[in-house]
């Protein structure tokens, strides 16, 4: 993820796809990202800047980790954009 978001990956061996939308296209009002539990899907608002596609990403993310785990802390969202953030700092921060 270091310079980017991924297109799909595996929670529980499910394969959970990542959608990045075009503002045209959007349907989510009031957010600019959607964890959709039932579709196994993330969707993201597009024309927006790599970082904040990055934490959009992450925060939603970390809602299917949660939601997968059946752990409340899904609804919590200062955690949740909280550990996005830390998240999405150490995967585009990180040296090989």
């Amino acid at each position: 993820m270091k310079t980017g978001i991924p297109k799909s990956f595996k929670l529980l061996g499910h394969n959970i796809t990542v959608r990045v939308v075009p503002r045209s296209r959007w349907k989510h009002k009031d957010c600019v990202g959607i964890w959709i539990p039932d579709r196994l899907r993330i969707e993201i608002l597009g024309g927006q800047p790599m970082t904040s596609l990055q934490q959009t990403f992450c925060h939603e993310w970390t809602h299917a980790m949660l939601d997968m785990m059946a752990h409340p802390l899904s609804r919590d969202e200062q955690f949740v954009d909280q550990l996005g953030h830390l998240l999405q700092q150490s995967l585009t921060t990180f040296e090989e």
